[in-house]
């Protein structure tokens, strides 16, 4: 049963007695973990599947089964034990940077896990700084190349939606509208797809162009803009969607099915993907592009256009600098163009 089918009537000093005598198993309190931790559906969705590959690193390789062994028999060698799995000895090749960020996702989870079953008394013996210096020490020097995004392919979509036609049966042509007002505010605005899912109509302040992103990655708030087009495409959407002058504020921004007359329910992460992708084949796209796409094709284009690299973090709410200096390496772009103004514009040979 999870903890959140389990009554919380237990104090946290009872849970404490119970796990010193080993009555909190190791799978009850990763229950107690995801039922306790406000956590974004993303990060629960990635925390959830590195905890669960822990999980069967201690069944197939430590002999110890989480269903019924004591949450107290964790010890740091068994995380960095599966910290050595994962790890690759050397990061030359994608294969090896995709296998990299794997292991930082999956050892961010067991991490997290052990400072919460540490500070909650459930495992106090746990000595989290320890493991936390002796995984840093496993870890390779390892710098994330920037997020391989074709402007090119982002604009080909843009400029299809721009450039749609409109369509006779009203509830087609709610979708289209719905579509490029989206795509337009994605491609704009840089939002994670869940922050787009969340945006009601009263956070967007079309006297000013900016929309407000309450509690979104982190628990942070901030405000992103856009421009005069994408506020065209938002109103006319609205208007066509049959929104009322007066009480639209709690309105979701994006419906999730197209009713004229009826806003509905919010559109899902789901949906917006099958969006995207279905745009994708659309237009023969071979590029992995997905709503999270937009958002680097923002930082991207920010940067080229040497916009503070603050003003950059603020706009797409990076809790770290680092994050946002991931983008600077794309200026390797404005490098090769100065290298052709030089030697020569170049041609691909032909065939």
């Amino acid at each position: 049963m999870s903890i959140e089918a389990q009554p919380r009537a237990r104090s946290a000093e009872d849970l404490t007695n119970h796990a010193r005598e080993g009555g909190v198993t190791i799978a009850t309190a990763v229950e107690m973990f995801f039922g306790d931790m406000r956590l974004a559906p993303r990060s629960k969705k990635t925390y959830r599947h590195g905890i669960d590959k822990f999980l069967r690193h201690l069944e197939q390789y430590e002999g110890i089964n989480p269903a019924m062994a004591s949450v107290t028999v964790i010890t740091a060698d068994h995380v960095t034990s599966f910290a050595s799995l994962l790890v690759p000895n050397d990061i030359r090749t994608p294969e090896e940077v995709s296998q990299m960020r794997t292991a930082q996702n999956n050892l961010s989870a067991v991490r997290k896990f052990c400072a919460y079953i540490a500070a909650y008394d459930l495992h106090p013996s746990l000595a989290t700084d320890r493991l936390r210096v002796r995984i840093s020490a496993m870890m390779p020097r390892f710098t994330p190349p920037p997020p391989d995004v074709k402007l090119s392919d982002l604009e080909r979509i843009v400029d299809a939606v721009r450039n749609g036609q409109p369509v006779e049966k009203p509830h087609l042509e709610l979708r289209r509208l719905k579509i490029r007002a989206m795509i337009l505010f994605l491609y704009r605005t840089g939002v994670r797809v869940s922050e787009l899912c969340a945006l009601r109509r009263r956070d967007v302040d079309l006297q000013d162009g900016t929309a407000h992103i309450f509690r979104a990655k982190g628990g942070k708030s901030r405000t992103v803009h856009f421009d005069v087009e994408t506020a065209q495409a938002l109103v006319q959407y609205w208007r066509a969607r049959g929104d009322e002058a007066r009480g639209a504020g709690p309105l979701p921004a994006f419906s999730g099915r197209d009713k004229p007359g009826s806003a509905g329910t919010a559109i899902s992460a789901r949906t917006v993907e099958h969006i995207v992708a279905e745009l994708c084949r659309e237009l023969d796209i071979e590029s992995e592009i997905t709503p999270h796409s937009f958002r680097h094709g923002l930082a991207t284009e920010m940067v080229r256009r040497r916009v503070r690299e603050s003003t950059v973090q603020t706009i797409l709410g990076h809790a770290s600098p680092q994050t946002t200096r991931i983008y600077v390496h794309k200026t390797a772009l404005e490098v090769g163009d100065e290298y052709q103004d030089a030697f020569g514009s170049y041609r691909a040979p032909a065939d």
